[in-house]
């Protein structure tokens, strides 16, 4: 069962207010990675955007919301509520759209151990990392 904005709140110790309560409702609605801009577009005025960008801190610190760069520059959010919910993505060239993907165990493994390797190489602590699948999907392919 999913949670409420009001539980998910709640749950991480931090205080209930309505622009919290109306950004998390739109990101649950939402249910995949979206920019910051679409976000505020689809608040329509709900919520001011130096507040919505306040919030959008508070989540991160908190770990309910996750930030990553598209290949194409625009900054992207997405609740992440899980803490095993390591995934990554899948970036469409023509539309911009973003789909989530999750990768065997086995690769994620040998990814790990990879990383671990580069680490020691390196010389350079690595703290997270991400895949970039780049392509097009479904829609933008057939009419490519």
């Amino acid at each position: 069962m999913e949670k409420s904005s009001r539980e998910i709140l709640s749950d991480n110790n931090i205080s209930i207010t309505n622009p919290r309560i109306i950004v998390l409702e739109q990101l649950l609605k939402y249910k995949k990675p979206i920019s910051v801009e679409d976000l505020q577009d689809n608040l329509r005025g709900q919520v001011a955007t130096s507040t919505l960008y306040r919030v959008l801190n508070d989540l991160k610190k908190i770990n309910v919301i996750s930030e990553f760069i598209t290949p194409g520059n625009t900054t992207m959010i997405e609740l992440s509520l899980h803490e095993d919910e390591h995934h990554h993505h899948l970036f469409c060239k023509s539309c911009g759209d973003v789909i989530d993907i999750e990768l065997s165990l086995g690769f994620e493994q040998k990814l790990s151990s990879e990383i671990k390797s580069i680490e020691k190489n390196s010389f350079f602590i690595i703290e997270d990392h991400g895949l970039e699948l780049i392509g097009r999907c479904s829609e933008c392919r057939d009419s490519f």
